[in-house]
């Protein structure tokens, strides 16, 4: 599953990209889907935390998203 990166400000530097305000929306829709797929009912503290981790930039929402996916696959138990 890969993400859509942030767009960068027109006219902005490589240093000063800023996030699209819909990547947020984005990875909330990605971490559902996520958790979903692993079986997972969320809680009130679990949307919270979907709310926090879907702030992050994508390289980090990706990685939880990995986490979430490899969690919810039994073969993945080592």
């Amino acid at each position: 599953m890969e993400l859509t990166p942030p767009l960068p400000r027109s006219g902005a530097t490589p240093s000063s990209t800023v996030r699209s305000p819909a990547a947020p929306q984005a990875h909330r829709v990605l971490l559902y889907y996520a958790l979903e797929a692993a079986g997972r009912s969320l809680e009130t503290g679990d949307v919270q935390a979907v709310f926090a981790v879907a702030e992050l930039d994508a390289v980090t929402v990706q990685a939880v998203v990995t986490w979430i996916t490899t969690a919810g696959d039994p073969s993945s138990v080592r």
